[in-house]
């Protein structure tokens, strides 16, 4: 909350919609306030969504009262006092009180569909890495401080028969990617990722990782929107992207047509990234529309093709489809936060484009 008495008035409202135990405290730039629901709730998927909805309902009254929610936990009721350290200037209690509880209906995924990497189609040609000394590596950064070292590292990963799936963590999930975060080294290191591709050289196991990882990197921009836009509609302001984020984000979009141009080559694990990837950039992705209609039509009724079917709205721009495609995925998939979806002052490719390419990393992660 943005002062004391706005965080007074969002603790008095809490307190009426049944919080048992709120307490406000100065904090960084502003007021932050805490409801503490006592519970208990069913230990179940049904449980886990209750606690999801209420917590909900929180943030809607925070909203009202000019505030944003950020962030919450879940533990033993009796470490509330301890967490929250020393006793707060503005303190309600109201034992016994439960919020309403709301009502889940659990509504069943529909079955896994593993995706294929067969057939495996890998030539024995050299990968083009030329101009990577021509980048000024040592003035730029990564997670861990200069990423002058980045230029072995895709060397390593340019080698097929190489120590793969430990140089591929140290380059993108170490360094240039480490917990989702962008780098400044990280937009000019994309484009031999594709080269990789492209190439031919790689078997699809290791193409896979790589679109993979170009599909991560291509949604740290929405997803920096998301975690944002409510403290930007609090504020009056649009939501800001994460540090680097567009700029991977815009490396990304570069690379995506010459990508497609391997759909038909791909099996379909990889013409499923392709997909997503064509997805998040609806201007390329059009030229594949058709078959991803075509592959959307032969999964429909298993995961992947929920996903697919997403990501066809979000190709042909039918913002209405692809909002119910994605309502439909978060009411089965507890993994995505219903709030991505009526996140304010985003565009619905935005918030459904987040929903999708969160859901393709666990799709993927199912392939065989």
């Amino acid at each position: 909350m943005p002062d004391d008495t706005r965080a007074r008035e969002l603790a008095q409202a809490l307190s009426l919609h049944g919080f048992a135990y709120v307490a406000a405290r100065p904090s960084t730039g502003g007021w932050r306030v805490s409801a503490v629901d006592e519970g208990p709730y069913p230990v179940d998927v049904t449980g886990h969504r209750m606690i999801d909805a209420v917590g909900r309902a929180a943030a809607d009254i925070a909203r009202r009262y000019g505030g944003y929610p950020e962030g919450g936990s879940r533990c033993d009721v009796s470490l509330v006092r301890i967490l929250h350290g020393p006793a707060a200037p503005i303190v309600l209690t109201n034992p016994g009180a439960r919020p309403p509880a709301p009502t889940i209906v659990v509504v069943e995924p529909p079955p896994a569909a593993p995706l294929s990497l067969i057939p495996d189609h890998a030539e024995d040609t050299p990968i083009d890495v030329s101009g990577l000394d021509g980048i000024p590596w040592a003035e730029l950064s990564h997670a861990h401080g200069s990423a002058e070292d980045i230029p072995d590292l895709l060397r390593a990963l340019s080698d097929p028969f190489g120590d793969w799936d430990q140089t591929l963590d140290e380059l993108l999930g170490d360094d240039l990617l480490h917990q989702g975060t962008c780098y400044s080294a990280t937009p000019p290191a994309l484009p031999f990722l594709a080269r990789m591709i492209t190439s031919g050289a790689l078997p699809a196991k290791q193409r896979l990782d790589l679109c993979v990882w170009l599909l991560v990197a291509a949604d740290r921009w929405a997803d920096g929107l998301l975690a944002d836009a409510d403290r930007a509609a609090a504020e009056g302001r649009p939501p800001r992207p994460a540090t680097w984020s567009l700029d991977v984000h815009f490396a990304v979009d570069e690379l995506v047509p010459a990508l497609l141009t391997r759909w038909e080559t791909e099996p379909p694990a990889v013409r499923f990234a392709l997909a997503c990837l064509a997805a998040l950039f609806p201007h390329h992705g059009r030229r594949i529309g058709d078959q991803i209609t075509s592959m959307a039509y032969e999964l429909d009724g298993t995961r992947p093709g929920a996903y697919l079917r997403l990501a066809d709205a979000l190709v042909r721009t039918r913002d209405g489809q692809a909002l119910d495609a994605a309502a439909d995925i978060v009411a089965w998939d507890e993994s995505h936060d219903p709030d991505w979806l009526n996140a304010p002052d985003l565009t619905v490719a935005v918030r459904t484009g987040h929903v999708l390419a969160e859901g393709a990393l666990r799709v993927l992660s199912d392939t065989d």
